[in-house]
């Protein structure tokens, strides 16, 4: 086959990404023919600047399109090596040549892509045109669902490849002192650097031993300076070494003088530096995230810090120190990696993919979907939250009559797409009681279900929450709760306690989503559904919702395409029920 592979970086004196992509090229090479492509090149000049100061951008990328997309019209498969930018651009050159997309992201394009609206954005396009999304871990595969849910059955985990021998690890230091070291084409953040300054200070509180941390790489001059003003205020003037950037040759000479090397970093792909270090005798040490975590943290939990919280980094980091059995830990750790990092299987993993089909991701084949969306039913009088009992009592019978059905979110999944054209999702949102005295006596008479989404930390209180509200009503209470669930109905999650999720921090946020969900699983077994308080929710917000629930309803009216977006299901007024069903009834009537 003729493959094609999108990259920003290829080489073996680049840095992570530019090593592996070298790597999949030569393993894929023996048995097709390959070409690389890099997406960051200009093929003509422009200036910024003007009312639309992107446009010479934009201009640059159009053309280049163009230019490649007509250059490379004979590609059977494009590899979109990395995402952001690159993915995106590799999944539009696909499309405009008809070849089969393959989106293979390395760590950070996916984990962080999720604090970016842009960065989401071309995720979530690149993964829709895919037909296989390869990852190199769990957590990124969890990544890619917050940007599109519906990506679940496209995705696969293939490891870098091993191609060097184990020749032993040593400790040229060990037990009069211990330098570990750290080194990338370009250092920042994402390594973890201040946490391992810090780490630094704190080994040097618990331990005699003298310590020594080597960076090697570039570093911005900003970033840079902020190292050098928390390794004064330190005192790390003795322990921090930096040196620039040098070749690979260099590096593995200055590696050999290494302990450990060190891995700081939040989020990771496949660490192509953990690998080095061991088969150029540096043992390692490294947070817990990434493949390589992944696959032996459960064996080894010696070998990986186990929060990011310095003191304890520099008790992990003194614990290993101390350990005797240091040689055979990390050749049974080499030994696991070469079984499962075999270059000859992730040949033939490759070759399986290219030759797989695009398939239907849509694990329901839901096309369409009409819900109403209401709060509370009781007494006679109408207002913004309150249905009274006889208008809705009409309107399920008249549902009735008109030969529909109203549902739970829950049921309506479960029922095949004839089914589901006769079937309307029927919501309460709040939990209010009027629902046990009303709602419930109503739709059982005709064998109805509902879903109501309750806020795990109001259930069996009052709405005094809600200043709105001229009255004081009672949320469902546990007992109610499950009388509603042993009825058929759906218990969904509302929240905590109802906060507008775009006023909370982060950490209230990630609150209210996990603590409902988990609440909801522990008392009814699942939680899939959601409603966001007031409506209220951006990109940001979806992207969160969407780690813990698969569907999730605003309040803006109309239908929705589930395919479309499943995290902004609209929903209907009565009125507006009527005035299709209607509608309906009149066509079906000529």
């Amino acid at each position: 086959m003729k493959i094609l592979i999108v990259t920003t970086e290829i080489g073996l004196e680049g840095g992570g990404l530019s090593l592996s992509c070298k790597r999949l090229a030569n393993i894929i090479s023996n048995n097709n023919s390959v070409e690389i492509v890099n997406s960051a090149v200009a093929p003509v000049q422009t200036i910024s600047g003007g009312f639309f100061p992107q446009t010479g951008n934009y201009i640059q990328r159009e053309l280049k399109l163009k230019t490649e997309a007509k250059k490379y019209q004979e590609i059977d498969i494009v590899i979109g090596f990395g995402g952001k930018f690159n993915g995106y651009y590799a999944a539009l050159l696909a499309k405009h040549i008809k070849a089969k997309y393959i989106l293979c992201l390395r760590g950070s394009d996916v984990n962080l892509a999720k604090w970016s609206v842009e960065d989401s954005w071309y995720l979530h396009e690149a993964s829709q045109y895919a037909v296989r999304i390869v990852c190199l871990t769990k957590e990124m595969q969890q990544n890619v669902l917050l940007a599109d849910q519906l990506a679940e059955n496209k995705l696969i985990i293939i490891p870098n490849s091993l191609g060097r021998e184990y020749l032993g690890v040593s400790f040229p230091h060990l037990p009069s002192s211990v330098v570990i070291g750290c080194a990338a084409s370009h250092l920042n953040e994402k390594k973890g650097i201040t946490n391992l300054l810090y780490m630094v200070s704190e080994f040097k509180k618990i331990s005699e031993l003298p310590i020594k941390l080597i960076l090697v790489g570039d570093i911005d001059s900003d970033l840079k300076q902020g190292y050098w003003n928390i390794i004064n205020k330190l005192s790390l003037h003795e322990n921090v070494c930096f040196y620039n950037k040098t070749s690979r040759a260099e590096l593995i000479r200055i590696m050999k003088n290494w302990d450990f090397y060190v891995q700081g970093s939040v989020c990771e792909g496949h660490p192509n530096a953990i690998v080095e270090a061991l088969q150029n005798g540096c043992a390692f040490i490294s947070t817990n995230t990434g493949y390589i975590a992944e696959m032996l943290s459960p064996e080894h939990p010696e070998i990986f810090f186990q929060d990011w919280i310095p003191t304890n980094m520099a008790k992990s980091l003194k614990k290993l120190v101390s350990e005797k059995n240091k040689d055979y830990i990390y050749a049974e750790v080499y030994k696991k990696l070469l079984l499962n990092c075999n270059r000859q299987q992730i040949e033939k993993e490759w070759e399986q993919l290219f030759g797989c089909k695009k398939e239907n991701t849509n694990k329901y084949n839901i096309k369409h979907i009409i819900a109403v969306g209401l709060h509370d039913v009781q007494g006679d009088k109408h207002d913004s939250i309150t249905t009274p009992t006889h208008v809705f009592q009409e309107f399920v019978e008249q549902i009735k009559l008109l030969g529909y059905g109203l549902c739970s979110m829950r049921d309506y999944l479960a029922k095949n797409a004839e089914e589901r054209q006769s079937l309307i999702v029927c919501t309460f949102d709040d939990g209010y009681s009027g629902l046990i005295d009303n709602a419930l006596p109503i739709l059982s008479q005709f064998d109805f279900t509902a879903t109501v989404f309750v806020c795990t930390g109001l259930i069996g209180k009052d709405n005094k929450w809600n200043n709105k509200d001229a009255i004081l009503r009672r949320h469902l209470n546990m007992v109610e709760l499950r009388l509603l669930y042993k009825n058929g109905w759906e218990i969904a999650s509302h929240g905590v306690s109802h906060n507008n999720l775009l006023k909370l921090t982060d950490i209230e946020l990630g609150y209210e989503l996990k603590h409902s969900h988990d609440f909801i699983v522990k008392e009814w077994g699942e939680a899939i559904t959601y409603a966001y308080p007031y409506g209220a929710y951006n990109t940001f917000i979806k992207n969160c919702v969407g780690k813990y629930y698969k569907y999730a309803f605003s309040v803006t009216q109309g239908g929705t395409s589930l395919i479309a977006d499943s995290l902004q299901i609209r929903r209907y007024s009565i009125t507006e029920i009527y005035k299709m069903l209607s509608n309906t009834s009149e066509k079906d009537s000529l």
